[in-house]
């Protein structure tokens, strides 16, 4: 099965290059984009995470100015491409930190994936992360998946532990080849063209955040990093 990604911008937040990168880019400011990202094929309309909550939607114009994007609620998103809130069959959340799973609970029909310590972290969570709401996952009947599970013929998902204890990077098979979506929270100056990809700066174990993401840089496909700018459309 060969699937299309489409990147939908749900916020932007403006932090330091350094929550991104560890050790690297602190002082630099940056746009961090929050995406949602969806996967269509195969009869299915798939939600790789829901993205940030409408009620925090806040553009600074320099954004616009900056950059021509210009964020929307999920719901109107999806409205772009012609699909509502019940045409989505399918959501698999990264992790559970608030801008990934912040619309959850408009997908009252879709079956929900994440992995079983992200549930566990998000009922009770650690006080040094604090990005976790039990809220985002009120009622959702989770099927948990560990690394290696096939969502659906040509979607898996690896556990790329370490900026969370869950984190499931999504394997998807495109038409343009296979794409991975990482689960864990990056930019393209995560990925330098030569040498290790740099750990991501926020994480609860720091060597396990490097070794996953070293391991989704040797996979040797296209990667979309959570946050990167410059992401596009993928097949279709």
């Amino acid at each position: 099965m060969a699937y299309s990604i489409t990147p939908l911008l749900t916020g932007v937040r403006n932090p330091d290059q350094g929550i991104m990168t560890y050790q690297k880019g602190y002082g630099k400011r940056i746009w961090l984009p929050i995406w949602a990202f969806l996967v269509q094929g195969d009869g299915h309309n798939i939600l790789v995470d829901t993205g940030l909550d409408e009620n925090e939607l806040f553009t600074p114009d320099e954004f616009i100015e900056d950059t021509g994007l210009e964020p929307a609620s999920l719901v109107d998103c999806l409205a772009k491409h012609d699909l509502t809130v019940e045409d989505i069959d399918i959501v698999v959340n990264t992790h559970l930190h608030d801008d990934h799973c912040g619309n959850n609970l408009l997908f009252s029909q879709a079956a929900f994936y994440t992995h079983p310590r992200e549930i566990d972290f998000c009922h009770s969570p650690h006080p040094l992360d604090h990005r976790y709401d039990e809220y985002y996952i009120e009622g959702i009947d989770f099927i948990a998946v560990e690394g290696g599970a096939e969502i659906v013929p040509g979607i898996k998902v690896i556990h790329s532990p370490g900026h969370t204890l869950g984190g499931l990077s999504v394997l998807v098979e495109t038409v343009e080849g296979p794409a991975v979506i990482t689960g864990f929270c990056c930019n393209r100056e995560n990925f330098p063209p030569h040498g290790p990809a740099v750990c991501p700066g926020v994480h609860l174990d720091a060597m396990a955040a490097w070794d996953s993401i070293q391991r989704v840089k040797e996979l040797d496909v296209t990667i979309l990093p959570l946050h990167d700018l410059g992401l596009k459309r993928i097949g279709g």
